[in-house]
């Protein structure tokens, strides 16, 4: 099946975004979570119109996009559900380190890319997204020829455990980002009129001190 322009330029984008979550993988855990869930993010959306989604009917939104791809995917049969939960599990941890400051951690990267990877090599292969390029990449480290593949065992890789952690919603970040904004913007104004307290506090005693009378000549 040839696949349509923008269904193989996500591809593509996947490929690179996967490329750059193994290379950030120890020195920005992060980052390598952020391209982790984008490479499986854009997959997704080329998966949908591999399945005879419209590109103008291809949802929007993140979350859009995620409730799409369960029901072409999971809920049709074609993908193990365990395997297409690395999506919406790579998200919640991309929220939560870039609107709550959470510090993700290395292992923690390293078991998002293998699931990424195993999202990747399945998706690819169910909806005929395969080419040489994605293959050769994803050689040895993507699952195997059966038709569903387990995810990696999260704690067989030592990763940290995020499960104690409350569900993590778009609205949630958007009111967190909202409210971080909102408390920077009053520390800088409280910063400014601090500081123009000071400013005025030693302009009066530079000027009161001016007017002091000089002990030396009273005398």
């Amino acid at each position: 099946m040839t696949l349509s322009p923008l269904a193989r330029d996500l591809k593509r984008k996947s490929e690179r975004a996967l490329a750059s979550a193994r290379e950030l993988r120890d020195r920005d855990p992060d980052g390598s979570v952020n391209r982790s869930y984008y490479a499986m993010f854009d997959l997704a959306r080329a998966a949908l119109l591999s399945s005879g989604v419209p590109e103008h009917e291809l949802p929007r939104t993140h979350n859009g996009v995620i409730a799409a791809f369960s029901q072409h995917a999971v809920q049709s049969g074609r993908v193990d559900q365990k395997v297409a939960a690395a999506l919406g599990r790579a998200e919640s941890l991309r929220l939560l380190a870039e609107y709550t400051g959470t510090a993700l951690d290395p292992k923690t990267a390293a078991d998002t890319v293998a699931r990424a990877e195993a999202f990747v090599g399945t998706v690819a292969r169910v909806f005929a997204l395969d080419e040489p390029s994605v293959e050769a990449k994803i050689e040895g480290d993507g699952p195997g020829h059966e038709g569903k593949v387990s995810e990696p065992a999260a704690a067989e890789r030592g990763a940290t455990d995020y499960s104690h952690l409350q569900p993590f919603s778009l609205e949630e970040a958007r009111r967190q980002a909202r409210e971080n904004w909102l408390r920077l913007k009053e520390q800088t104004i409280k910063g400014q009129r601090d500081s123009s307290q000071e400013r005025n506090s030693d302009r009066s005693a530079k000027e009161e001190y001016g007017h002091a009378p000089d002990p030396d000549l009273d005398d």
